[in-house]
């Protein structure tokens, strides 16, 4: 049996946004997942600002923001010569042809679950304050290089801050801390080797 919807008399058909587009209360389309869209006095949107004022507010003292820390931790994790480290993918070379290899990607290098998580926790932080926030498809977040800049920026923003493994005081406190904190916090990898690279790219 095949159901027709049909529209009732003076009841207007809204069909699916275009991507990157959803409708407001008021039934308009509008932008999602950049804050540009949103005015600088708009304090019930989770942006990248915002997000970093309330990661860093219970450390008022700090003489480090947490942007420094992450814009290391992107060089690190794309690598210093990416050409755009937003951009960047994982590539495997198979028989002379360079093959995706379906994790890390992006700035932060995230795979799936991660990303999940991290946009989990996002939502948490916005919630909690009653604060609106980007919305990301679940295929935006199975290649997190296809996202805005500052997107990812806040997804490592939030993985990291509400990780039990890390530390936001320790980072804004000593960059000689920051090595630590991103293998604990971000990388969770086998590779001790790696916290050298971390710190020869500090230098």
């Amino acid at each position: 049996m095949k159901t027709t919807y049909k529209a009732q008399s003076g009841m207007k058909v809204q069909k699916d946004p275009p991507k990157g587009y959803r409708y407001n209360e008021a039934g308009n389309l509008v932008p999602v997942g950049f804050s540009e869209y949103h005015s600088e006095g708009d304090d019930n949107y989770l942006n990248l600002a915002a997000l970093d004022s309330i990661v860093q507010a219970p450390y008022p003292d700090a003489r480090i923001d947490f942007a420094e820390f992450r814009d290391q931790v992107r060089t690190v994790e794309a690598g210093p010569d990416s050409p755009d480290p937003y951009r960047q993918r994982q590539i495997v070379t198979v028989n002379g042809v360079d093959v995706p290899v379906g994790v890390g990607r992006g700035a932060y290098q995230f795979d799936y679950p991660t990303a999940k998580t991290a946009y989990n926790r996002l939502q948490q932080i916005a919630d909690k304050r009653g604060m609106e926030y980007p919305e990301i498809s679940d295929d935006e977040l199975r290649d997190v290089s296809s996202l805005d800049p500052e997107i990812q920026d806040m997804l490592f923003t939030a993985h990291f801050a509400k990780d039990k493994a890390s530390s936001v005081e320790k980072v804004l406190s000593d960059r000689a801390n920051w090595a630590d904190q991103w293998y604990m916090g971000h990388y969770k990898g086998g590779d001790a080797s790696r916290l050298k690279h971390f710190r020869d790219l500090m230098e």
